[in-house]
């Protein structure tokens, strides 16, 4: 006997929506916990969020308390995201862009587990910051990572180029960090980020909720930013 799955609405940007709209695939669950389920569909990371989880701009948005335990493959594509007897459909688009401003806020944050030869490299646009930064850290997105990240998001809300950093970690990324961070680099590269950060970015809230995210996905957040500038 079949059992029918339970319908869930999610929210999710129109790259993602985009995604789940083509042709129904399998995808590998690479990670799964309470909060948060993510699937490789053909080597793009996308996530399954619940209510609480930090609302990265590859994943679809849900209000459940917590997601089922990932026991086999998801289900993707035809509109749906199916996961162990949960079918998701996109009802609803968020806008994860940047917003464009003039100037970056002034940040004052440190890392002691980055090189700072990499920092002062991406501060002046230096691909070869990219090599000593991608990967770097614990995680699935490592600090490193998440410099690069706040660094590409900043540009791009000044309108600025975000090459040949961006040209670098493209070329570098699949092979040198998770795939996770892969994809959200790509979404920075974008100018799509979580909503933490661009609140800081519109000048909207105190820094503290943005390092409050992950163990120190917002601390990297918030010191690619300041370099950005």
């Amino acid at each position: 006997m079949t059992r029918t799955a339970l319908a869930v609405s999610g929210a999710a940007t129109a790259w993602v929506h985009a995604r789940l709209a083509l042709p129904s695939r399998t995808a590998r669950v690479v990670h799964g916990g309470r909060d948060a389920v993510y699937v490789d569909d053909g080597g793009v990371c996308l996530g399954l969020l619940s209510r609480d989880a930090v609302a990265v701009p590859c994943g679809v948005r849900t209000i459940l308390d917590e997601l089922p335990e990932a026991t086999g493959d998801a289900i993707i594509g035809d509109g749906r995201f199916v996961l162990d007897g949960i079918e998701v459909a996109v009802t609803r688009l968020f806008d994860a862009h940047v917003p464009v401003v003039e100037s970056l806020p002034r940040i004052e944050v440190v890392s002691d587990e980055l090189p700072s030869q990499a920092l002062a490299l991406l501060a002046q646009g230096d691909p070869r910051a990219v090599l000593l930064l991608l990967g770097r850290g614990s995680g699935l997105t490592p600090v490193g990572d998440d410099v690069l990240c706040g660094w590409l998001a900043g540009r791009r809300a000044l309108g600025a180029t975000v090459e040949p950093i961006a040209s670098e970690v493209r070329r570098l990324a699949p092979t040198r960090t998770t795939l996770l961070s892969t994809t959200l680099l790509e979404c920075a590269s974008r100018g799509e980020v979580i909503p933490q950060l661009r609140e800081v970015l519109s000048h909207r809230c105190s820094l503290d909720p943005l390092l409050a995210v992950g163990h120190t996905s917002g601390l990297g957040l918030a010191l690619g930013l300041s370099l950005a500038a």
